[in-house]
């Protein structure tokens, strides 16, 4: 199968096999459920789905488990087909089903592009080619950073007017699926998904649970007989859901938990976002422990000595460090570093101030590269970044996809403003240069790394126009069925683990697990604590103890896994490198296409 364009959607579930293993469907859902326009209007939500390694009839099946990679936009579907497999083989029970004892689970992993995103019609795009949308996207890029230059907010400031106007002025009428991508209306697709997806399992199970047939029912005499009883009636308004949101996922997450806290069978919520503060589309507090995060590459570089970080010599402190890569980031602003290979090009301060915002997401896998890219652009070799360079700074249209991709829709960052602008309150009344810049100016100092990169957002939003119909802005807060498992990490980027116990504290029940490392979300780094929490979690619904630290092994500890654990450890650790190598995390989905093409030189290595 080719894509889900050829599949066709229907109003309950009909998947058919795909590609990788996969099956998928197109559902048909209402386009409004809040407030009764536009009846026969629906949306098509693509949903893809890797099946357990056992079947519905196995008492060790354990259910579908839906994951949300993040954004506010990113592809689901996309991302079952890249790290589906990885995710099962995190939270499956290790052993082979062949050779596992009854106490054993496997489960379905299950997600969707969110409407309006990828591959789910109608697509919540502004523009009318991708050539124009590239085009705008060079441009954008090539304006920089906020404080790259004197002209820089003014110029991004009528841009994002420009896209915004251009956005409203392309509405299809007031059915127009811009206008219903808030995250309440995604949050009511998965109550439909959850029930649908309960339909059709209960459709195709034999109904048979451990020795006992469902419908039948076993009785000893001389000989053993079955005689038939009628089968329960399913009842899909009892299907609860299990979910493992990262990111902007959080904010969905508990966005449905609060909607529907009886519906919650698990929920693991890892790299929360906070709700008060996205709400009002303040995009602030994200940066409280960003600078956690860049003390991490100073003092990671300092501990792995030259050899791994070029930066350091024997004698070098964290301190050296950091005046070390601010001279070099500093020196671009009005230096850019020529490169002739392969193609004509230059390093800006724009450039390297974004491949910056990108390490920090995932530390294990970027920091020994950037450490090298750093060294060597202030040596002025710029040959480590050309190949990126030339693939971010050129212009090309997207291709149509191949027989064995999920996307069947171009990537790009309008459908992300709708829901986040969306999701926030309107940002008309700070839609000035004036307030803008010291806006920029705050969040600059709260983070001289990145603030500047991650001001971006808000101010594209302020000159984003177009209102959801419905929203959803708290109280975030509900007794759910099950208590919720809130992740974070104390040197978090863009998603401080403050904001996991500001969460938390509304969900009665729920438990923080604090991972100690760097990174975005608990993939960003490997400690086995946090994965035994994960998987005990999902198979027994036990939450770690209040006040649970996690943090990486010692040498001894980490000599003393069996073969199983590690296998799941080399899982979950691949597993981050694929969700490293795309847009998912939260702000990235701001990015446009050229600034994601240059934060993959970090990962395509």
């Amino acid at each position: 199968m080719s894509n889900f364009q050829i599949i066709t959607p229907t109003k309950d579930l009909v998947f058919t096999d795909c590609f990788n293993g996969l099956q998928c469907a197109r559902l048909e859902l209402p386009l409004d459920y809040w407030n009764g326009t536009h009846p026969s209007k629906t949306i098509s939500l693509a949903v893809a789905r890797l099946p357990a390694k056992v079947g519905f009839d196995d008492p060790r099946y354990g259910g579908a488990i839906i994951v949300n990679p993040g954004g506010p936009g990113g592809p689901g579907a996309q991302f079952i087909e890249g790290a589906g497999h990885l995710l099962q083989n995190v939270v499956d029970t290790a052993r082979d089903p062949s050779t596992a004892d009854p106490t054993a689970k496997y489960y379905d992993i299950l997600s969707f592009d969110p409407r309006g995103v990828g591959a789910s019609t109608p697509g919540g795009h502004c523009f009318r080619t991708e050539a124009a949308r590239e085009s705008f996207g060079l441009r954008n890029m090539e304006e920089g950073v906020l404080g790259s230059s004197d002209a820089a907010l003014g110029r991004k400031h009528s841009m994002n007017n420009a896209l915004g106007m251009s956005c409203a002025a392309s509405v299809e009428g007031d059915h127009d699926i811009k206008y219903f991508m808030s995250t309440a209306s995604v949050a009511r697709d998965m109550l439909e998904l959850i029930e649908r997806y309960g339909e059709w399992r209960n459709s195709k199970s034999r109904h048979v649970s451990g020795r006992k047939k469902l419908g039948w029912s076993h009785f000893s005499s001389c000989s053993e007989t079955w005689t038939r009883t009628p089968k329960p009636k399913y009842d899909a308004s009892k299907e609860t859901m299990q979910y493992w949101g990262f990111s902007y996922g959080t904010f969905l997450g508990y966005t449905f938990a609060s909607l529907y806290p009886d519906r919650i069978g698990r929920m693991i919520l890892d790299g929360v976002v906070s709700g008060s503060d996205y709400a009002k589309t303040r995009w602030h507090d994200n940066m409280n422990d960003t600078e956690k995060t860049m003390q991490y590459f100073y003092d990671w570089c300092v501990a792995s000595g030259p050899t791994d970080c070029p930066l350091a010599n024997s004698t070098s402190t964290p301190h050296d460090i950091q005046i070390k890569v601010t001279s070099i980031v500093n020196h671009l602003y009005h230096n850019p570093l020529p490169i002739a290979d392969p193609e004509p090009d230059v390093i800006t301060f724009s450039d390297l101030r974004s491949i910056i915002f990108g390490a920090l997401y995932f530390p294990q896998t970027s920091f020994p590269f950037l450490a090298t890219t750093l060294d060597a652009i202030g040596r002025g070799d710029g040959s480590v970044l050309a190949p990126f360079l030339t693939i971010a700074h050129t212009f090309r249209c997207a291709q149509p996809p191949s027989a064995n991709q999920t996307q069947s829709a171009p990537r790009d960052g309008e459908a992300s403003l709708a829901i986040a602008c969306g999701d926030g309150d309107d940002q008309a009344a700070f839609n000035n240069v004036e307030f803008l810049e010291q806006y920029w100016r705050d969040l600059d100092a709260k983070s001289p790394s990145v603030g500047a990169v991650w001001a971006n957002i808000r101010t594209t939003c302020a000159g984003w126009k177009i209102r959801p119909k419905h929203r959803f802005t708290g109280p975030f807060e509900g007794n759910t069925s099950h208590p919720l498992l809130w992740i974070g990490n104390t040197a978090d980027p863009v998603t401080p683990v403050g904001a996991a116990h500001q969460m938390a504290k509304g969900f009665p029940g729920s438990a923080v697990l604090t991972q100690e490392s760097a990174g975005h979300c608990s993939i960003s780094g490997i400690t086995p604590c946090t994965i035994d929490a994960v998987r005990t979690y999902f198979h027994h619904g036990t939450l770690p103890e209040p006040g649970t630290i996690c943090r990486a092994p010692d040498a001894d500890a980490a000599a003393a896994f069996s073969a199983e654990q590690l296998s799941v450890h080399a899982a979950y650790r691949e597993f981050g490198r694929v969700y490293a190598r795309e847009d998912w995390a939260l702000g990235k989905g701001f990015m446009n296409l050229r600034q994601k093409e240059l934060a993959k030189a970090l990962w395509n290595r």
